[in-house]
């Protein structure tokens, strides 16, 4: 235990390390993906302020007329970072928090998985510091601030360690196989291209150990997994399939997320393997893990029987991600679900964490009695290596909070330059979120009043008044299909109640307007008061209190065991 908790420290030092950039307050976090990180975390916040919880809409979007990221994309990333708003108000920094909290998760995990794997503590350290120095890793630190993916770094490992505890562990257990359950619960709560390929990769996996599968235990381990799986992740997944089958998202369009010009464009070159001509954007695999790789030759013998096919599997899928990373590789000929990647180079994140775990064995074969010294020595070139490709990081900031908030408005230029060169509007990334009846009339959000309109037939609308997601007025004299957009784009959730005069109320059904706005049909002749909130649907309630009621059921039954192997220790 004493020797894991000093394991601990040092890999603490090497994430303070990598993260000593972060320090600057001139690092401009806001480039490429950041500035969309920093405002989503800035509307969520403001929408737990505003009660709503869990916040799934941003009321103050899209011109105050309502956007939501959280039903479609990484709640991880928008709900785990604000913990560090307990320290802090600016939200530039909680987000430099959390990317150093992401540097250290990712070397505590490979570090736990390595470890176990070969029982060998030196070959974890190293692995670890390979892994959260892996130059991609770093460019999606600093240079495309791609928060999502880079938490998915952290959740590789523990899939991965799942599937081995499933497959290969000397004392395979349904007990040890849950760590599966861990790491897909986490890629799933953050990155869906990631977790799409990463299950392939399973799949692949388990076909290669297929003996195992003959076996009823690996079967009933499979079973729990996914059922867990499904289970936690239901409040996030059910709503997600929700809105994809109530109306047209342009986030589910053919074409939307993956787009064949841009994939062939940003393919790697064979030379970024090595040596990256555009520095802030670096592809190289490290000199002191390609030297690791290389050591193949010399230990393939050596390596020890109960990790052999995880070896060679990451071996083998880590060289063939890279090459399908290259020009030369035709990907835009792949099927449309795997083109969804959008850059190949994002492949690397996988040959990261195999070829990390490669190495670090070879290392520790190749090495007379290998110890923390050959770390030190290995670990010290690899951030030496690692310098040079901080040397273009970015100290400019186009952007800062003041100029996020209140949320940046949709003009004319805006919707104008989105169909010409698809520019992201900070808070919106490039509105892939809207319904697609809205997207296509970017226009009519940017001429469009804050307040109900009368689509059809006649009704007087008095006493207006909009609070975020809450509103209320009175309506009177509404004629026969009589039907009112409210100033909200269309997502499912929203409640609409009229109080009459007598004091009776009823709900009025929601529909999307042909804007994508929300509207609703007042029934003929109707007075009263219309109150209209965001409650969530009777599903996504439902699936709330599935995920924590798994989830609180889990820890309860962890401590429980923890306990009796307690008891049981002390009796011994």
């Amino acid at each position: 235990m004493k020797k894991k908790l000093i394991d601990y420290l040092i890999i603490l030092i090497f994430a303070l390390i990598v993260s000593i950039p972060l320090a600057s307050q001139n690092l401009n976090i806001y480039q490429d993906d950041g500035v969309q990180h920093i405002a989503r975390l800035m509307g969520t916040y403001q929408t737990i302020t505003e009660g709503e919880f869990p916040p799934v809409i941003m009321s103050n979007f899209c011109n105050g007329f309502g956007y939501s990221w959280n039903i479609f994309y990484s709640p991880f990333t928008a709900y785990v970072p604000l913990i560090f708003k307990l320290f802090t108000n600016s939200f530039e920094l909680i987000l430099k928090l959390f990317i150093l909290l992401l540097s250290f998760l990712t070397g505590i995990t490979m570090y736990e998985f390595v470890n176990k794997v070969t029982k060998n503590r030196c070959a974890g350290i190293l692995a670890a510091v390979l892994y959260m120095f892996a130059p991609y890793r770093l460019t999606d630190t600093y240079t495309r601030v791609a928060i999502s993916e880079l938490a998915s770094f952290v959740f590789l490992p523990i899939t991965f360690l799942g599937m081995y505890n499933i497959f290969n562990a000397e004392e395979r257990s349904i007990k040890k196989s849950l760590v599966l359950t861990l790491g897909a619960v986490g890629l799933i709560l953050i990155h869906t291209i990631i977790t799409m390929y990463t299950a392939i990769l399973c799949f692949i996996y388990a076909l290669v150990n297929f003996k195992k599968l003959k076996d009823k235990q690996t079967w009933k381990m499979i079973g729990i997994n996914v059922l867990l799986i499904l289970l936690l992740t239901s409040f996030y997944l059910l709503p997600m399939l929700e809105h994809k089958l109530a109306t047209e998202y342009e986030v589910f369009e053919p074409g939307r997320m993956e787009r064949t010009s841009e994939l062939i464009r940003n393919k790697v070159d064979l030379i970024d393997l090595l040596y990256t001509k555009q520095r802030n954007f670096s592809f190289e695999i490290g000199l002191v893990t390609l030297i690791g790789l290389i050591l193949t030759i010399i230990t393939y013998k050596k390596i020890g029987k109960e990790y052999r096919k995880l070896y060679w599997f990451s071996l083998v899928t880590g060289a063939l991600f890279v090459i399908m990373s290259l020009r030369f590789f035709p990907f835009e000929k792949m099927p449309a679900i795997l083109k969804m990647i959008q850059f190949t180079f994002r492949l690397l994140e996988f040959s990261s964490f195999f070829f990390a775990f490669v190495a670090a064995i070879n290392y520790s074969l190749v090495i007379k009695k290998f110890g923390e010294k050959d770390v030190f020595i290995l670990s010290l070139i690899t951030i030496l290596l690692a310098v040079p490709l901080t040397k273009n990081l970015s100290y400019n900031k186009t952007w800062t909070e003041e100029k996020l908030w209140p949320a940046v408005e949709v003009t004319e230029m805006t919707s104008e330059k989105m169909g010409d060169v698809g520019i992201a509007h900070a808070g919106c990334a490039t509105f892939e979120y809207l319904p697609s009846k809205a997207y296509d009339n970017l226009d009519y959000i940017v001429e469009r009043e804050n307040r109900t309109y009368v689509l059809s037939g006649n009704a007087k609308i008095e006493n207006e008044e909009k609070n975020g997601t809450n509103m209320s007025f009175d309506v009177s004299e509404a004629s026969e299909n009589t039907v009112l957009e409210l100033p909200y784009i269309y997502y499912l959730g929203y409640t609409v109640e009229i109080t009459e005069a007598d004091g009776s109320t009823q709900s009025i059904d929601t529909f999307e307007s042909d804007n994508g706005f929300v509207a609703i049909n007042l029934p003929k002749g109707i007075e009263g008061k219309v109150e209209v909130t965001y409650t969530g649907t009777t599903l996504m309630k439902i699936t709330y209190v599935v995920s924590i009621g798994t989830a609180s059921i889990l820890v309860i039954g962890g401590v429980w065991l923890l306990i009796l192997q307690k008891k049981k220790n002390e009796k011994m």
